[in-house]
């Protein structure tokens, strides 16, 4: 029983390490001035900002022209 415990946890942390993302500050942009800003978990910069612009656009409902995530 010990060793399906065991065995379970290091596939579980194999599994985590393997979908790590980072957590990035986006700012959102309507004709040039800011306008507010959201959290996202993303893999890269290019794919926060999508994430982001679609949080702010469908999930928010916010108006939204641009976004920059750092």
């Amino acid at each position: 029983m010990k060793k399906i415990v065991l065995g379970a946890l290091i596939v579980m942390g194999m599994f985590s390490v393997a979908n790590t993302s980072l957590k990035y500050e986006c700012n959102r942009y309507v004709g040039g001035e800011y306008k507010g800003y959201t959290y996202v978990y993303a893999n890269n910069k290019t794919e926060a900002e999508q994430k982001a612009y679609k949080k702010f656009k469908e999930e928010l409902g916010k108006k939204v022209d641009y976004v920059k995530c750092k």
